[in-house]
């Protein structure tokens, strides 16, 4: 069997999620006898179980129309949607940085406020 797909298969079981869950909270709960210096695997399963967690997080939130449970058990539709995702990401942290960086041209102290109005309020 291909050992990575039993890995996901485990990172995504509700059982292994609360334990990571808890394991965040509490420190006293460790999900490995050892601590540090992971192995391979170990180190495999840590990165699933954040994945997964984040992607269970995206269909508690109801941010994604498309995200249910179901998708979350194929592993290519997991990959893909991981891909989307990223690239949705990348696009809005882009839009937040180009309307901060437009927000701080309008409203820079040097040049005083911008005003829109074309009123002439001198008197004749």
């Amino acid at each position: 069997m291909n050992l990575e797909k039993n890995i996901r298969k485990l990172a995504r079981s509700t059982y292994w999620q609360n334990i990571f869950h808890a394991s965040k909270d509490l420190s006293s709960i460790s999900l490995f006898s050892n601590t540090s210096n992971f192995s391979g695997i170990q180190a495999q399963f840590l990165y699933w179980l954040r994945v997964y967690y984040s992607i269970y997080e995206n269909l508690s939130e109801m941010e994604f129309d498309f995200l249910d449970e179901k998708m979350i058990e194929d592993d290519l539709r997991v990959d893909a949607f991981l891909f989307w995702r990223g690239k949705y990401y990348d696009a809005e942290r882009r839009k937040y940085k180009e309307e901060e960086k437009a927000r701080k041209i309008n409203n820079n102290p040097k040049q005083g406020k911008k005003s829109y109005c074309n009123v002439d309020l001198r008197s004749e």
